[in-house]
């Protein structure tokens, strides 16, 4: 099912490769973030004011310990610190979305599955 690297050993490196590639190639990843583990769309790869590296993300399955819960056959936005992510892999299967309001998970955008919302980034 996936094609991610090995759990525990993942660099932060290795993880924004593996983010940023889903994002590009609009793939999902299953990731344990918070314990738990995750089924996510990756949209928007890149870093807030501290440089800390950033994810927003529509979960879409696995589980959350804390914030919104999922609902039944629907999602939740989520922003993700990346070097809290553990075990990424990429996911064969469909690519899910919802709407949503205007993201202010990511403040430099490296990397975004939306280049229209985002016209003055270069095309991925």
């Amino acid at each position: 099912m996936g094609v991610g690297g090995s759990a525990a050993a993942q660099s932060l490196e290795e993880l924004h490769r593996v983010v940023s590639t889903a994002v590009i190639q609009r793939r999902p990843i299953s990731a344990v973030y918070d314990g738990v583990l995750r089924l996510l769309c990756p949209h928007v790869l890149g870093y807030n004011d501290p440089g800390e590296h950033r994810v927003f993300c529509y979960q879409y399955g696995g589980e959350s310990r804390h914030g919104p819960k999922l609902n039944a056959g629907e999602g939740i936005w989520r922003c993700i610190a990346l070097a809290k992510l553990r075990s990424v892999e990429m996911l064969d299967g469909p690519w899910q979305t919802r709407p949503h309001a205007r993201q202010r998970c990511v403040k430099y955008v490296e990397v975004a599955a939306d280049a229209e919302d985002y016209p003055d980034r270069e095309p991925q």
